[in-house]
Protein backbone atom coordinates (compact mmCIF):
# COMPACT_ATOMS: atom_id res chain seq x y z
CA UNK A 1 0.00 0.00 0.00
CA UNK A 2 2.71 2.35 0.31
CA UNK A 3 4.45 2.05 -2.40
CA UNK A 4 0.78 2.71 -4.11
CA UNK A 5 0.37 5.32 -2.15
CA UNK A 6 4.09 7.11 -3.03
CA UNK A 7 3.78 6.28 -7.08
CA UNK A 8 0.25 7.91 -7.04
CA UNK A 9 1.44 10.82 -5.07
CA UNK A 10 4.30 11.42 -7.24
CA UNK A 11 1.69 10.92 -10.52
CA UNK A 12 -0.10 13.26 -9.11
CA UNK A 13 2.71 15.77 -8.71
CA UNK A 14 3.95 15.37 -12.38
CA UNK A 15 0.33 17.25 -13.09
CA UNK A 16 1.50 19.90 -11.36
CA UNK A 17 5.41 20.22 -12.94
CA UNK A 18 5.01 22.37 -15.52
CA UNK A 19 2.75 25.09 -13.58
CA UNK A 20 5.46 25.16 -10.81
CA UNK A 21 8.23 25.65 -13.63
CA UNK A 22 6.51 27.89 -15.97
CA UNK A 23 4.09 29.91 -13.54
CA UNK A 24 0.51 29.64 -13.52
CA UNK A 25 -3.04 31.79 -12.24
CA UNK A 26 -5.74 30.29 -10.52
CA UNK A 27 -9.12 31.33 -9.81
CA UNK A 28 -12.15 29.44 -7.48
CA UNK A 29 -15.64 28.96 -8.75
CA UNK A 30 -18.59 28.36 -6.27
CA UNK A 31 -21.61 27.86 -7.48
CA UNK A 32 -22.99 30.90 -9.50
CA UNK A 33 -20.87 33.59 -7.47
CA UNK A 34 -18.11 35.18 -9.73
CA UNK A 35 -14.81 33.65 -9.69
CA UNK A 36 -12.34 34.31 -6.82
CA UNK A 37 -8.81 34.57 -8.28
CA UNK A 38 -6.12 33.42 -6.39
CA UNK A 39 -3.68 35.31 -8.69
CA UNK A 40 -0.31 34.68 -9.58
CA UNK A 41 0.44 31.03 -7.76
CA UNK A 42 4.01 30.34 -6.87
CA UNK A 43 3.68 26.02 -6.63
CA UNK A 44 1.64 23.53 -5.78
CA UNK A 45 2.18 20.21 -3.58
CA UNK A 46 0.60 17.30 -3.13
CA UNK A 47 0.43 16.60 0.72
CA UNK A 48 -1.29 13.31 1.20
CA UNK A 49 -3.26 10.74 -0.96
CA UNK A 50 -6.20 8.54 0.11
CA UNK A 51 -6.82 5.84 -2.35
CA UNK A 52 -10.75 4.06 -2.43
CA UNK A 53 -11.37 0.81 -3.10
CA UNK A 54 -14.40 -1.34 -4.45
CA UNK A 55 -14.99 -4.65 -2.86
CA UNK A 56 -12.57 -6.67 -4.49
CA UNK A 57 -9.92 -4.58 -3.34
CA UNK A 58 -9.53 -2.33 -6.17
CA UNK A 59 -8.43 1.27 -6.51
CA UNK A 60 -11.91 2.48 -7.56
CA UNK A 61 -10.57 6.46 -7.07
CA UNK A 62 -7.93 8.64 -5.66
CA UNK A 63 -8.62 11.99 -3.54
CA UNK A 64 -5.41 13.94 -2.88
CA UNK A 65 -4.29 17.17 -0.47
CA UNK A 66 -2.96 19.66 -2.45
CA UNK A 67 -1.01 23.00 -1.35
CA UNK A 68 -0.93 25.63 -3.07
CA UNK A 69 1.32 29.00 -2.19
CA UNK A 70 0.01 32.03 -3.69
CA UNK A 71 3.26 34.58 -4.91
CA UNK A 72 4.05 36.42 -1.96
CA UNK A 73 3.86 33.99 0.32
CA UNK A 74 6.83 35.11 2.54
CA UNK A 75 4.18 38.30 3.73
CA UNK A 76 1.74 35.55 5.53
CA UNK A 77 0.18 32.27 6.30
CA UNK A 78 -2.93 33.52 4.12
CA UNK A 79 -1.32 33.26 0.78
CA UNK A 80 -1.06 29.06 1.54
CA UNK A 81 -4.11 26.99 1.43
CA UNK A 82 -4.87 23.51 1.45
CA UNK A 83 -7.58 21.94 -0.08
CA UNK A 84 -9.32 18.04 -0.48
CA UNK A 85 -9.41 17.81 -4.53
CA UNK A 86 -11.76 14.79 -5.10
CA UNK A 87 -12.06 15.26 -8.52
CA UNK A 88 -9.96 16.98 -11.72
CA UNK A 89 -9.95 17.20 -15.40
CA UNK A 90 -7.09 18.23 -17.92
CA UNK A 91 -8.13 18.92 -21.29
CA UNK A 92 -4.49 19.90 -22.21
CA UNK A 93 -1.19 20.84 -20.30
CA UNK A 94 -1.69 24.33 -19.79
CA UNK A 95 -4.76 23.84 -18.71
CA UNK A 96 -5.89 22.24 -15.42
CA UNK A 97 -9.27 22.17 -13.50
CA UNK A 98 -10.03 20.86 -10.02
CA UNK A 99 -12.91 19.85 -7.86
CA UNK A 100 -13.03 19.76 -3.85
CA UNK A 101 -14.57 18.41 -1.22
CA UNK A 102 -17.07 20.96 -0.81
CA UNK A 103 -17.52 21.17 -4.36
CA UNK A 104 -15.96 23.95 -5.41
CA UNK A 105 -13.87 24.26 -9.17
CA UNK A 106 -10.35 25.49 -9.02
CA UNK A 107 -9.31 26.33 -12.82
CA UNK A 108 -5.66 26.80 -13.28
CA UNK A 109 -4.16 27.88 -16.34
CA UNK A 110 -0.10 27.97 -17.58
CA UNK A 111 1.03 31.32 -17.80
CA UNK A 112 1.86 32.70 -21.25
CA UNK A 113 4.38 35.58 -22.72
CA UNK A 114 1.56 35.59 -25.72
CA UNK A 115 -1.46 36.30 -23.77
CA UNK A 116 -0.22 37.06 -20.03
CA UNK A 117 2.54 39.36 -20.46
CA UNK A 118 2.22 41.02 -17.16
CA UNK A 119 1.85 38.26 -15.39
CA UNK A 120 5.20 36.58 -17.08
CA UNK A 121 6.80 39.19 -15.90
CA UNK A 122 5.68 39.39 -12.75
CA UNK A 123 6.30 35.78 -12.18
CA UNK A 124 10.06 36.62 -13.37
CA UNK A 125 11.18 39.12 -11.24
CA UNK A 126 9.44 36.54 -7.87
CA UNK A 127 11.41 33.87 -9.12
CA UNK A 128 14.42 36.53 -8.79
CA UNK A 129 13.34 37.53 -5.91
CA UNK A 130 13.29 34.40 -4.36
CA UNK A 131 16.52 32.79 -5.64
CA UNK A 132 18.17 36.53 -4.31
CA UNK A 133 16.68 34.98 -1.05
CA UNK A 134 16.88 31.42 -1.23
CA UNK A 135 18.29 30.84 2.43
CA UNK A 136 14.77 33.13 3.91
CA UNK A 137 12.99 31.07 1.79
CA UNK A 138 14.29 27.55 2.42
CA UNK A 139 12.89 28.04 6.41
CA UNK A 140 9.98 29.55 5.02
CA UNK A 141 8.98 26.99 2.92
CA UNK A 142 10.08 23.73 5.20
CA UNK A 143 7.51 25.67 7.81
CA UNK A 144 4.68 26.09 4.98
CA UNK A 145 5.12 22.36 3.89
CA UNK A 146 5.40 21.28 7.63
CA UNK A 147 1.85 22.79 8.63
CA UNK A 148 0.00 21.96 5.52
CA UNK A 149 1.16 18.19 5.79
CA UNK A 150 -0.12 18.67 9.16
CA UNK A 151 -3.38 20.16 8.20
CA UNK A 152 -3.94 17.41 5.24
CA UNK A 153 -2.75 14.38 7.65
CA UNK A 154 -6.09 16.04 10.19
CA UNK A 155 -8.40 17.23 7.26
CA UNK A 156 -10.68 13.78 8.24
CA UNK A 157 -10.69 14.60 12.06
CA UNK A 158 -11.91 17.82 11.62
Amino acid sequence: MKEFIAGEKQRLQALFDEFNQEGSIMAMHEGHDTPLPFGLIDSYIVTRVAPHFDAAGNVTATDFWLMFKSVGYNNGYQHAHTIKVVGWSQDDTYLIDLTDDRNRRYHIELIMDATEHDYVVAWRKWQSYKAENAAEFEIIDAQILEEHIRIAEEWDAA
